[in-house]
């Protein structure tokens, strides 16, 4: 009788004679150990807090004798090779009710600022034939620097998005938005380590007008038509740099781009049933490998409801 434990996966053997001379596949055993812990706090009417922690360990034992582990927590690392940190939920805030701030108050109806944070560790490890020690789950570290010359791969990365985010509402149907993203990431395998760094800055502006017209039509009388036309505008900066080492101490860099783009679009409804816009978008990009590139984009739409 195959063990209860191995049934429901708790046990790695089952314990029970089997002949060599049958076959060499053997199977294989999967072991999977989750935790995630969140939790929110409402220090006022408008301040909201939100924090999460996530863990996961993974063992995969082949009939071959190989054996792969993985590791995925939530991490706060720092230093310029993100050679410390320590385990931390990620978070995120948003305070509202800026409009009854200083300056603010002088042309906003309402604004509103936001900031969210994630930082992630993960690590695999291959053994063969090896006896290893159980990986501890609430002492991770420990089993990390004991098989470090195991170790295949292990990426760090943090994330800020956004840093800053901002969102305003103005008189006469205008509104603003802003995004500061940031992110870094250090990807490290036997070979050597790459540092990624990556910046964007979103703002958008929107202007809606809401109207209408008659026009006189003979043997009809007067036609009326509700309008609405929206103009937004939006600029957009991206950069990106790559680091690389081959020895995990001296960095040099590697690829690297930089763009940006504005553009303006004009939307409309004239009643329910004829809508369009028209659209302009100015780019630029500069690469290591291409260089610097221009690219200008027009274009405009119309859309016709028909019914009968």
């Amino acid at each position: 009788e195959v063990p209860a434990g191995y049934k429901f996966g708790w046990l790695p053997h089952h314990g029970l004679e089997q002949s060599s001379e049958v076959g060499s596949n053997f199977g294989s055993w999967d072991h999977k150990r989750d935790a995630s812990l969140r939790s929110g706090l409402k220090l006022t009417r408008s301040i909201t807090i939100s924090t999460n922690f996530t863990q996961n360990f993974s063992t995969t034992r082949s009939s071959t004798g190989l054996e792969q582990l993985s590791m995925t927590r939530d991490y706060v690392a720092y230093g310029e090779l993100f050679d410390e940190g320590f385990p931390f939920p990620g978070w995120s805030f948003r305070i509202s009710g800026l409009e009854k701030w200083p300056i603010i108050k002088n042309f906003a109806k309402s604004a509103s600022l936001e900031h969210s944070f994630s930082g992630k560790e993960t690590r695999s490890w291959q053994f063969e034939d090896d006896k290893i020690h159980q990986m501890n789950f609430f002492n991770f570290g420990a089993f990390a620097t004991q098989y470090k010359n195991n170790e295949r791969s292990s990426r760090l990365n943090q994330n800020f998005s956004p840093l800053i985010g901002l969102n305003f509402s103005l008189d006469k149907n205008i509104s603003l938005t802003f995004r500061n993203n940031m992110s870094k990431s250090l990807d490290e395998t036997p070979s050597g380590l790459t540092i990624s760094n990556d910046k964007s800055y979103t703002s958008t502006g929107t202007y809606t007008h809401r109207g209408g017209m008659n026009i006189p039509i003979p043997f009809y009388g007067t036609l009326k038509l509700n309008n609405t036309m929206s103009f937004t505008l939006n600029f957009d900066l991206n950069e990106s740099r790559e680091e690389r080492s081959g020895d995990k101490i001296n960095l040099e860099v590697g690829s690297f781009s930089e763009s940006w783009k504005a553009g303006l679009r004009v939307s409309y409804q004239f009643s329910t049933k004829v809508s369009g816009g028209i659209r302009y978008e100015y780019r630029e990009s500069d690469t290591r490998t291409t260089g610097k590139k221009i690219d200008r984009d027009f274009g405009f739409d119309v859309n016709l409801a028909i019914s009968g």
